[in-house]
């Protein structure tokens, strides 16, 4: 009994030490640029009117490290080299006091339009504008023309006499009907 007791409390031991540790604040993924383990848990940068300016351009700007999402997503959901290092960037020309559309602009100048999250609403790009909206009214367009089955108004008109031709087919329908639905017992 005591044998097996302490080879329970070996195991848990065991699994202890080898359970990664999740305390700490920061990656403890491979080294990359901006990662500081010396940095303190929960320390932000995002605070003041300086922080809001750098979210906004954090949020604006689309990281190229092939992950597809902005600049403040990247550098705390991925083990990515260059995000934290175009967050320094922002973060000390701001600090120096350029402005939001200056710094943002540099971005634009150095790696062209793809690193804004929401490209200019010129050229081409007006295609990305309209053609969502535009979709969604063909498929409403086409919904309605299926709904309505392509009957048009003036066959939708309630017919007041019927000849003696449709009458009698009228009514072998109407018999055909219910000898189908009359039931066999």
């Amino acid at each position: 009994m005591i044998a097996r007791s302490s080879l329970h409390a070996l195991t848990i031991a065991a699994l202890a030490l080898a359970v990664p540790s999740f305390a700490h604040g920061q990656s403890t993924g491979p080294i990359h640029d901006g990662y500081d383990p010396t940095a303190p848990v929960g320390g932000h940068f995002h605070e003041g009117e300086l922080g809001e300016k750098l979210m906004i351009l954090e949020s604006a700007l689309k990281c190229n490290c092939s992950c597809g999402l902005d600049v403040h997503s990247c550098q705390f959901q991925m083990q990515c080299g260059v995000s934290p290092g175009w967050s320094q960037r922002i973060r000390t020309s701001l600090e120096a006091g350029e402005s939001v559309e200056a710094i943002q602009a540099s971005f634009v100048a150095d790696y062209g339009t793809t690193v804004l999250m929401m490209p200019p609403a010129e050229g081409f790009n007006l295609l990305g504008y309209f053609l969502p909206a535009m979709a969604i009214l063909a498929a409403g367009a086409m919904v309605g023309i299926v709904a309505r089955g392509g009957a048009t108004r003036a066959a939708l008109e309630p017919v007041s006499e019927l000849s003696a031709a449709e009458s009698e087919r009228l009514r072998a329908a109407m018999e055909k009907l219910d000898e189908d639905e009359s039931p066999d017992w």
